[in-house]
C-alpha cells in the first residue's frame, strides 16, 4: 500500500469509527425493515405530541414515537409484518388500526381520532384493508420495486425451493434456466452485477462468478425456502444505504419466532417416471436416466419469554438420486474382457443440508435484539459417464457459515441499527482420488505412419479413463462486516425530512489455492506398439500441470451514505442521496509484477519479424500502465455516487403518483482476475513422451518424436516435476492495468403509477449505461496489413502476433476497462394482491428492452483489437420482450389454483459467417425461431408451470396441504445450443439456426406436502 493511500485509509477509518460510536446503539439496517408514516388528526386538526406505538401483532414488540408540530409521524426499523398502530393524544383520547406492511417499503396510516384511519382518500381503504388483510400499498417510492410475498413464496409453482426463483417476478429481471447455475441477471447486465441480503447482510460473491455466493456452479439454494418470510426486488433506483450492486438489489428478512407456537412439516418428490424426456434424448434412443430427487423439512417457533424473547428454527434437505452410465469407447470384446469391471451404471448424487435459527429479543420497548446463524452445506458428485470411470469422479462441496448479530434502539427522534455479521463462504471442487494418478487407454490405429512422420502420440480412440481426476480448487470467501445506519425522524425544515446516515467496514479474507493438472495423467496403447512405449504397462505419454502460488489476501472495504427523504409538500417528495465506497486492496496493491514478465514483454514489443514494424503492442498500450512494483497502485477513491428521486402525488390521495430518479451505482470486481495475474504466468501442462527403447534424460528432448527411456520414478510428481524441469514449457502473462476503475452504472427513469380500486399499476421508461466493465484481451492481437479491417472492430480480418520461442511467454493478455453496455426498456407491471376474502390474486409484468454492449461475450475478448473500438452490439441476454404473470385462485372444497406464466422472445446466440470474401465472428448477431401462445409466431421461450393444492383442516390451527405441480406443463421445447455456423456462400450450413438442446425444464410433474400447524 502506497503511503497515500494510507493517509487516505486512516483518515477514513477515522470517519466511520465516529459515525458508528456518534450512533451507538443499533439493529438491522433499512434493507430488512420497512417504515409506517402518515398524520394524526380530531376533528381535521393536526394533533401534535400524540403518542403512537406500534405493536407486531404476533410477537407483541413494540415501536413507538411522537408526532410532530403538524401531527406527523414516521415509525422506521419496522419488520415486515402486521401491526396493531395505537394512537394517544395528550388528552387522553385513543384509536387504533391493524396493517401489514412488506419488506422494504413505506406505507402511508392516517390516523384520525374518534374515527377510522385513512388511507389514500378516506377511511374506507383502510377499513377494507384491516378487514380483509390486505396489505398497505406503496405508492410514493421512486424505486422500481416488487415485493414477493410469503403467501406467492408458499403457494406458487417451482421446481426446486429456491426462494430467489420467484425474483423472475420484476420486471427487466431473469433466473438461469441452467440447473447446474442458477443465477440472476437484471438490466441487460451479467449476474456479477446483482447483490442480495438477508436480514441486512450482503450475500456478494467476492472471488468467484455468480454475483450471489453459492450460486455459481451449484444445484442448490443458498437458504432455507422456509426460513424467508419475504423479499424485495428493486430493479432501478435504489437509494444510497444500497452497495456494490448496478443492476438490482435483492433484500430479504427472515421469519421469526411469535407468541403462538407455530411450525411446519413439509416435503416434495419426482423421479425419471415424473419427468419427460426431451426431444433430442428421445430422437437418438437415450434410456430415460435414473433420477430421484426429494426435498424435505421443518420449520418450528414460538415464545420463550411471551412478547420478550421468541425463537425460530428451520432445517430443509435436498436429495437427488442421480445416475451416470460408463461405457467403453470402442465396444469391442477384447475391451470388454479387459475393462468390464468398470462398466455400468454408477450413481452420482446431490445432497444439500440447510440450516437456520434465530433468537429474537426485545428487553425493553426501545430496544430489539436478533441473533442468527445459517450453515449451508452441499456436495455434488461429477465427472463420471462416457468413457470416465466412477474413479474419475470429482465432488463439488461448497459450505457456507453465516453469524448474523443486529441490535436495534429506538427513539422518539431516532432510530440507529448495528449489524455485525461473519460469514464464510468455501468452495472446493475435490476429486474423490486425488492420490491415484489417471490412466487413459487408447487405441491408435495409425499404425503405419507415412515415411517421415512420427506416430501420432495425442491421437487414438479413447478407451477407458481411468484414476483419479487431475484438478482441485479450495476457495474461501471470509467476511466479516460491521454496519451502522442512524435514521432522523421528521426534522422540519421547509417540509419534514427523514436523514439517515451510515457507514460499513468489512473486512474481507480471499484464499485462493488452485491445483489444474497436479495429478498426474498417463496415457498407454492397449495394443503396445513399438512405435509408441512398446508395452501395455509402459505408459506412452505423461500429462503434468505445473505447481503454481496460493494466495492469502485481505482487503479491507469502506462504504458511508447519506439519504435524505424530504417530504415538501403533502403532494411532493425529494429523495436524495450520497453514497462512497472504498477498497483498499481490490486489486492486489502490493503486487510486484515478476522480472521474466517484464523482460519478456520489453523483448516482445521491440522484435521484428518479416520486415513488420517493431513489435506488435497495439498503439494504445503503455507497459507503464502494467507493470506493478508494489507501491504504485492507488486504491480508486472516487467512487462517489449520488442517488437522486422523486415522487409526486397528482391529486393528493395517493391514487396517481408520477415518479422518477437518477443515480450512479459503482459495483466491484471479483478477485479471480487479480489471482489470474498472479499465477497465470505458471499455469500450464507439459506433455512428455515415453518409450521402453528411448534415450535417456538429458539426452532426448522429450518431444514427440524423440521419446524418453521410461523409469520407474517417473511414476511419482516428485520424478516428474523434475524431468520436466528440463523440458522447456510456456505459460500467459496476464497483466492488470494499475489504475483501474471499478464498474460503474448510471441509470435513470420516469414512470407513473396508478391504483384502480383494488388494483395497482405502474408504467416506467428505464435507462442504463454500463462503464469500465472489465475484460482480458490478448495484447499480441494484431491486423495483417495485407487484409483489410473489415471486420467490424473484431479479430475476423487479423491474428495472432505471438512471441517467438525466445520468449519467455507464449502469450501476452491485459485487463482492458473499456467495456460499455446500454439497457433500455419499458416496464410494465399490474397487481392486484391475493386476499382470502376475494379468493384470487394476480400480478402481470411486462418488459420490452434492448441491451447492446461492445467487447467479448464474456470475461475474454478474444476478438478485440480494442475493446474500446469494437462495436456495440446485442449481449447475452437481450431480449425484446418478456411477459411473467402469476396467479392464485382459491377452488371450491378447499382447492386451490397458482401458476406462472413466463413468455419471451428469446436470446440472441453467436455467428460465425463464412458466407462472405473471409470469415467473420458475429457475436449474438443470431435469433432463435419463434413460435406461438396465443401471439401467433411471438416467443421462442414458453413455459407455463401450474400448481394444485388440496387443503385439509385437521383441526383448529393444523392444516394438511396436498400439492401436484406440473412444471412446463405443455412440455415447450424451449431450445438452447443453436448451431451458429453459415457455412460458405457457395456451401451454405444446413443446420444453421437450429438447436441441439433443450433448456431446463421439460415437461415435470412433483407431488409435495405442507402440514402446519
Amino acid at each position: 500500500m502506497t503511503r497515500k493511500s494510507k493517509q487516505y485509509l486512516g483518515a477514513v477509518s477515522a470517519l466511520a469509527v465516529a459515525l458508528s460510536l456518534a450512533a451507538a446503539g443499533g439493529a438491522a439496517a433499512q434493507v430488512a425493515t420497512s417504515t409506517i408514516r402518515g398524520s394524526v388528526t380530531d376533528g381535521g386538526q393536526a394533533e401534535a405530541g400524540a403518542a403512537i406505538v406500534a405493536r407486531d401483532v404476533a410477537s407483541g414488540f413494540t415501536n413507538r414515537t411522537t408526532a410532530n408540530s403538524q401531527g406527523g409521524y414516521v415509525l422506521s426499523g419496522l419488520r415486515p409484518g402486521t401491526y396493531e398502530i395505537t394512537v394517544t393524544t395528550t388528552d387522553g383520547e385513543t384509536t387504533s388500526e391493524v396493517v401489514t406492511i412488506g419488506i422494504g417499503q413505506v406505507g402511508e396510516v392516517d390516523l384520525r381520532i374518534g374515527g377510522a384511519a385513512a388511507s389514500g382518500g378516506g377511511a374506507t381503504e383502510i377499513a377494507e384493508v384491516v378487514v380483509t388483510g390486505r396489505r398497505l400499498v406503496e405508492v410514493r417510492t421512486p424505486e422500481i420495486a416488487t415485493n414477493v410475498t410469503t403467501q406467492q413464496i408458499n403457494t406458487l409453482p417451482q421446481i426446486n425451493r429456491n426462494f430467489l426463483n420467484f425474483a423472475a417476478l420484476a420486471p427487466g429481471v431473469r433466473v438461469s434456466q441452467n440447473e447446474q447455475e442458477q443465477t440472476i441477471t437484471a438490466g441487460g447486465q451479467r449476474a456479477e452485477s446483482v447483490n442480495a441480503f438477508i436480514d441486512g447482510a450482503s450475500l456478494k460473491s467476492n472471488i468467484i462468478d455468480g454475483g450471489i455466493a453459492g450460486q455459481d456452479d451449484s444445484r442448490g439454494n443458498p437458504f432455507p425456502q422456509a426460513g424467508i418470510q419475504e423479499f424485495r426486488v428493486v430493479s432501478q433506483n435504489f437509494k444510497a444505504e444500497y452497495e456494490q450492486a448496478s443492476s438490482a438489489i435483492i433484500t430479504a428478512v427472515t421469519r421469526s419466532g411469535t407468541n403462538e407456537f407455530h411450525g411446519e412439516v413439509f416435503g416434495t418428490y419426482r423421479d425419471q417416471s415424473f419427468i419427460e424426456q426431451d426431444v433430442f434424448s428421445a430422437r437418438r434412443g437415450d434410456e430415460q436416466p435414473d433420477l430421484e430427487v426429494q426435498q424435505y423439512g421443518f420449520a418450528l417457533g414460538g415464545p420463550i419469554i411471551r412478547d420478550t424473547l421468541h425463537f425460530f428454527g428451520t432445517y430443509e434437505r435436498k436429495e437427488e438420486g442421480r445416475a451416470a452410465a460408463v461405457n467403453l469407447g470402442r465396444q469391442e470384446p477384447r475391451f470388454t474382457n479387459q475393462f468390464g469391471q468398470y462398466i455400468g451404471t454408477f450413481a452420482v448424487p446431490f445432497e444439500e443440508d440447510l440450516y437456520f435459527g434465530k433468537l429474537s429479543w426485545q428487553p425493553a420497548d426501545d430496544h430489539l435484539v436478533d441473533l442468527s446463524v445459517t450453515w449451508r452445506d452441499e456436495f455434488d458428485t461429477r465427472g463420471i459417464g462416457g468413457a470416465d470411470s466412477a474413479e474419475r469422479a470429482t465432488e463439488l462441496n461448497q459450505t457456507t457459515l453465516t453469524i448474523n448479530g443486529r441490535h436495534q434502539w429506538t427513539t422518539d427522534t431516532f432510530v440507529n441499527e448495528l449489524t455485525v455479521t461473519q460469514r464464510e463462504y468455501n468452495y472446493n471442487p475435490q476429486p474423490i482420488n486425488f492420490s491415484s494418478f489417471g490412466e487413459t487407454y487408447r487405441l491408435h490405429t495409425d499404425t503405419n505412419p507415412a515415411p517421415g512422420f512420427q506416430p501420432n502420440f495425442f491421437g487414438g480412440d479413447t478407451i477407458l479413463n481411468l484414476g483419479g481426476a487431475d484438478s482441485r480448487q479450495d476457495i474461501v470467501d471470509e467476511v466479516l462486516t460491521l454496519r451502522d445506519d442512524l435514521t432522523f425522524n421528521e426534522i422540519e425544515w421547509n417540509g419534514f425530512h427523514t436523514i439517515k446516515i451510515g457507514g460499513k467496514f468489512s473486512r474481507q479474507n480471499y484464499q485462493v489455492t488452485k491445483e489444474f493438472g497436479r495429478n498426474p495423467l498417463f496415457y498407454y496403447d492397449v495394443d503396445g506398439r513399438p512405435e509408441l512405449s512398446g508395452s501395455t504397462t509402459v505408459p506412452y505419454r505423461v500429462e503434468l500441470g505445473n505447481a503454481f502460488p496460493s494466495v492469502d489476501l485481505t482487503n479491507n472495504v469502506i462504504g458511508l451514505y447519506i439519504q435524505d427523504d424530504w417530504q415538501i409538500t403533502d403532494k411532493l417528495e425529494l429523495n436524495l442521496g450520497l453514497r462512497w465506497d472504498y477498497e483498499d486492496n481490490a486489486n492486489n496493491n502490493d503486487y510486484v509484477t515478476p522480472r521474466s514478465v517484464v523482460d519478456g514483454l520489453n523483448q516482445w514489443i521491440a522484435s521484428t519479424n518479416g520486415g513488420k514494424p517493431a513489435g506488435y503492442a497495439p498503439s494504445w498500450f503503455d507497459i507503464n500502465d502494467y507493470i506493478a512494483t508494489g507501491d504504485n497502485r492507488d486504491p480508486f477513491t472516487g467512487a462517489f455516487q449520488p442517488r437522486i428521486g422523486f415522487s409526486y402525488d397528482v391529486f393528493g390521495d395517493r391514487s396517481t403518483v408520477i415518479f422518477g430518479g437518477a443515480g450512479r451505482y459503482y459495483d466491484r470486481v471479483q478477485f479471480n482476475f487479480s489471482f489470474d495475474e498472479i499465477v497465470k504466468p505458471f499455469d500450464f501442462r507439459q506433455n512428455v513422451f515415453f518409450s521402453t527403447t528411448g534415450a535417456p534424460p538429458g539426452v532426448a528432448s522429450g518431444n514427440a518424436g524423440d521419446p524418453i527411456l521410461w523409469q520407474e520414478s517417473y511414476r511419482t510428481v516428485a520424478g516428474l516435476d523434475a524431468l520436466l524441469d528440463t523440458i522447456p514449457a510456456r505459460g500467459e502473462a496476464f497483466l492488470l492495468a494499475n489504475d483501474f476503475e471499478p464498474p460503474r452504472t448510471d441509470q435513470f427513469n420516469i414512470g407513473v403509477r396508478q391504483r384502480f380500486g383494488d388494483w395497482q399499476t405502474e408504467l416506467t421508461l428505464a435507462y442504463g449505461k454500463t462503464e469500465n466493465e472489465f475484460t482480458w484481451q490478448y495484447l499480441n492481437r494484431c491486423r495483417e496489413p495485407t487484409r483489410p479491417n473489415d471486420g467490424n472492430g473484431y479479430g475476423d480480418s487479423g491474428g495472432f502476433c505471438g512471441p517467438d520461442g525466445t520468449n519467455p511467454y507464449r502469450a501476452y493478455l491485459v485487463s482492458d476497462h473499456n467495456k460499455e453496455r446500454e439497457f433500455t426498456a419499458l416496464y410494465l407491471k399490474a397487481d392486484k394482491p391475493y386476499t382470502r376474502d376475494s379468493g384470487w390474486g394476480f400480478n402481470l409484468a411486462y418488459t420490452w428492452s434492448e441491451s447492446l454492449q461492445n467487447g467479448g461475450n464474456d470475461n475474454f475478448c478474444f476478438d478485440c483489437f480494442s475493446v474500446e473500438t469494437s462495436p456495440m452490439r446485442s449481449s447475452a441476454n437481450d431480449e425484446t420482450h418478456r411477459i411473467v404473470a402469476n396467479g392464485i385462485l382459491d377452488l371450491p372444497w378447499d382447492f386451490q389454483l397458482s401458476g406462472i406464466l413466463t413468455l419471451g422472445s428469446g436470446s440472441p446466440f453467436n455467428v460465425f459467417d463464412g458466407t462472405g470474401s473471409q470469415f467473420y465472428f458475429r457475436p449474438y448477431a443470431g435469433r432463435p425461431e419463434k413460435y406461438g401462445f396465443i401471439i401467433p409466431n411471438a416467443f421462442a421461450y414458453r413455459n407455463l408451470d401450474l400448481r394444485l393444492t388440496k387443503n385439509f383442516e385437521a383441526f383448529s390451527g393444523h392444516e394438511l396441504s396436498l400439492f401436484v405441480d406440473a412444471i412446463n406443463v405443455f412440455n415447450f421445447d424451449n431450445y438452447s445450443g443453436f448451431d451458429g455456423g453459415t457455412g460458405s456462400a457457395t456451401n451454405p450450413n444446413p443446420n444453421f439456426g437450429n438447436p441441439s438442446s433443450v433448456l431446463f425444464p421439460t415437461r415435470t410433474f412433483q407431488v409435495g406436502m405442507r402440514y402446519s400447524f
